[in-house]
């Protein structure tokens, strides 16, 4: 059995319609900053897809969005946004600075969901390719705010630095194959799992 991790950031650059579907995969080109981790996991699931048409190996792939977690890194400029985000909020005392203009959108799961639909998987015998990502989509200034909440630092001011870029406007996935078989499955909402991260990093690093 093998279950691989592909990456939502393999998905085309641009779609005609979002969320963007598991048959989306190869409709384009992956974006540009993202380029040569965005083939290598493309070759990787033409690799499986390969074998399991040519051998009939019980071999399969995920798809999960952009990831974060008690055990994410938290260095500079090798951390995800959520949790550059966390260590900016533990850190500051009036103000935080976010990237760009706060307007692209993007999908942010809790790792330990997708540990449990991994685990699902094996338990139930599950082999089938999938999205795994919640359904919300918000804007980096509405998870900025969440963020605030969700650790009691509302206060904080927000400073949108406009000279550093965006990125990709959107890259949502749809989860809906997944949750069609894991019935009943709750993906962690961002203000909880941003709560959880940040009680344990503050506990860390105090």
């Amino acid at each position: 059995r093998v279950i691989a991790t592909a990456t939502s950031c393999s998905y085309p650059d641009v779609v005609e319609s979002y969320p963007m579907v598991e048959d989306n995969f190869f409709d384009g080109k992956p974006p540009h900053d993202n380029f040569s981790y965005a083939m290598s996991k493309r070759a990787m699931v033409s690799h499986i897809d390969a074998y399991v048409k040519q051998y009939n190996k019980r071999w399969c792939y995920l798809m999960p969005c952009n990831l974060y977690g008690e055990h994410d890194k938290y260095e500079e400029h090798h951390s995800h946004f959520i949790s550059a985000l966390i260590k900016k909020i533990h850190q500051s005392k009036d103000t935080i600075e976010i990237w760009g203009s706060g307007k692209p959108l993007r999908q942010f799961m809790h790792a330990g969901d997708l540990a449990r639909v991994i685990k699902y998987m094996i338990d139930n015998d599950i082999v089938d390719n999938f999205n795994v990502a919640p359904n919300f989509n918000y804007s980096i200034e509405e998870m900025t705010k969440i963020g605030l909440k969700a650790c009691g630092k509302e206060d904080l001011k927000i400073i949108y630095d406009n000279t550093k870029p965006d990125g990709q406007y959107r890259k949502d996935i749809d989860s809906s194959k997944l949750l069609s078989v894991l019935e009943g499955f709750e993906f962690t909402s961002l203000e909880e799992g941003v709560r959880r991260v940040y009680d344990n990093f503050s506990e860390r690093y105090n």
